[in-house]
């Protein structure tokens, strides 16, 4: 294993155990006590409505939206540049060319987070909360796609899709799930990797992916349901993007550099 690779795993490996460990503070333990005592006000008509909103816009997005999806970026282009920049790194094994297949990813999220900031925020000024959600997971389906196609991974394989709700409910799981929800993107990973069958119900892991996504954004949602207060809310989708795909990004990135030792 050339030092690049080494130091870029162990690098990869610390941020995961940070993530993992992650301890909620004070100021985190009042937002949470806070936030489940404003749940229990939200009617569960509502709650219902916003669960069913996450499953149908997963359900539609995964069968039909692909292709519209693909149209908002140029992906033989982006197929191209990953093949010229991992040749070059395996050639030389260097940090600095390492430094720009990753600059490549980083590029492309910091323009779907202006994506969804604007969208959000659009939406949320009119008081639209639960018609935003398909749009926004598609803005963060593309986020996962560009990056999957960055590291040299086909997201149109059902293995993959499986492998992608896996990675959002990692992403998005409370902390007594995390360590669970972890576990099952590395077994994935690895039997994706093996060539092994990955056993699965698809609609059973949009349901339970939608369910994370509905219980971690109901007050959100519920807020940008609100006109003119509604922007506060869509700020919030915002921070969801980058945490679902700063988590992406690492099992991507540790995928591809376990594949190059």
């Amino acid at each position: 294993m050339s030092d690049i690779i080494k130091k870029q795993l162990e690098k990869v490996e610390k941020q995961e155990q940070k993530y993992l460990n992650q301890k909620e503070n004070a100021l985190q333990k009042k937002k949470k006590a806070f936030s489940h005592t404003l749940e229990q006000k939200i009617p569960l008509k509502l709650r219902k409505s916003i669960q069913n909103a996450f499953y149908k816009g997963f359900l539609v997005i995964f069968e039909k939206g692909t292709d519209v999806i693909e149209k908002t970026y140029d992906k033989e282009k982006i197929l191209w540049e990953y093949q010229f920049q991992d040749k070059k790194f395996c050639e030389n094994k260097k940090r600095k060319q390492f430094k720009k297949l990753e600059k490549c990813v980083n590029k492309s999220n910091r323009m779907n987070i202006a994506v969804t900031a604007v969208e959000g925020a659009g939406l949320g000024l009119l008081g639209i909360g639960l018609p935003d959600i398909p749009i926004f997971l598609a803005v963060i389906l593309k986020g996962i796609y560009e990056t999957a196609l960055h590291y040299g991974y086909d997201y149109n394989d059902k293995r993959e899709q499986i492998y992608i709700l896996r990675l959002m409910r990692g992403a998005m799981a409370e902390q007594e799930q995390k360590q669970q929800c972890d576990e099952l993107v590395e077994k994935t990973t690895e039997d994706i990797e093996k060539g092994i069958a990955v056993p699965y119900d698809f609609k059973q892991e949009v349901k339970k992916t939608s369910e994370i996504f509905s219980n971690a954004m109901l007050i959100a949602k519920f807020i940008q349901g609100i006109p003119l207060v509604g922007v506060t809310g869509s700020g919030y989708n915002v921070m969801v993007y980058h945490k679902i795909l700063k988590y992406c990004h690492r099992k991507y990135k540790k995928r591809y550099l376990i594949n190059k030792q």
